[in-house]
This record gives C-alpha cells, sequence and structure tokens, in this order.
C-alpha cells in the first residue's frame, strides 16, 4: 500500500512541478514579450484577461506539488535513500515561488486591473519591468522544483 502512494505522491509532485514550470517559462518565453509590445490601454485589457484564466488553477497545482514533496519526505526517510533532501528542498522551492507570486506579482495585479483602459494617466507607473523581474524569479524557482524532483522520482 505504501509503495503505491509513494509513488502516487512522487507522480503529483513531478506533474504538479512540471506543470508549474512549462506554464511560468511559456508566460516568460512568449507571453511577457507580447504584453510589452502593447500600449498601455490594450496592456491593460490584456492583462486583466490573462489572469482569470490562471487563478485559482495555478496556486492549486502549485500546492499540490508542494504538499507532495513534503509528504514524501518521511517516505525518502524510511527508505534510507538520500532523496527526503531534494524533496525537502524542492517543496521549499515551490513555496518560495508562491511567496513571490502573492507578495509580488499579485500586488501589481491588483494595481493594474484599477487603472481605466481607457484613461491611462500620462504619469502612470508601467509595472511590466518589475512583474517580469518577479516572474523570472518565480519562473527559476519552480524550474529548480522541477528539475529537483525528477532527480528525485528517477533515484528512487
Amino acid at each position: 500500500m505504501m509503495t503505491w502512494i509513494s509513488g502516487l505522491l512522487g507522480v503529483s509532485a513531478l506533474v504538479a512541478s512540471g506543470i508549474t514550470a512549462g506554464v511560468l517559462f511559456a508566460v516568460a518565453v512568449s507571453v511577457l514579450p507580447t504584453l510589452f509590445a502593447l500600449p498601455a490601454g490594450t496592456y491593460i485589457r490584456v492583462h486583466r484577461l490573462l489572469g482569470k484564466g490562471y487563478h485559482p488553477v495555478m496556486p492549486i497545482v502549485v500546492n499540490v506539488g508542494m504538499v507532495a514533496d513534503f509528504l514524501l519526505v518521511p517516505v525518502a526517510l524510511d527508505r534510507n535513500d538520500g532523496s527526503w533532501v531534494l524533496f525537502v528542498v524542492a517543496g521549499l522551492l515551490l513555496a518560495a515561488s508562491q511567496f513571490v507570486s502573492h507578495l509580488g506579482n499579485v500586488p501589481i495585479n491588483r494595481q493594474v486591473k484599477r487603472v481605466d483602459p481607457d484613461a491611462v494617466p500620462a504619469d502612470w507607473w508601467d509595472p511590466r519591468p518589475r512583474w517580469q523581474t518577479l516572474h523570472r524569479t518565480r519562473t527559476s524557482l519552480a524550474v529548480g522544483a522541477l528539475l529537483l524532483n525528477a532527480i528525485a522520482v528517477v533515484a528512487r
């Protein structure tokens, strides 16, 4: 029974961290350059639309991966195979990615939603460079989690 559960947890950690890294990577290499090319009003409209599809799905996916990682720690300790360290760090990387999202990107998203796209003030602060920096950070954390999960699951 425990083998089946630990296998399911391993798959969950790997799939969730893979989806997270993949989605964030796609945003970094395709969506962000598109958003930077748009005039302010159009950017605001598109940003709002993108957020509707992202929430609440992605936070749930990240949390599934993080919880699966942490649940795999005692399993790995019981097997005494050393993969527990990888699961701990992968879980922490996913938590850090979530932390960056909630404390960095989400507040910027709220600011963007408050701006009227048809009446963007002349002194409008363009959040795209800051949002991109935060996004690159959370993407790097998620890719690191995926890498560690892949190594840990394959090594087991």
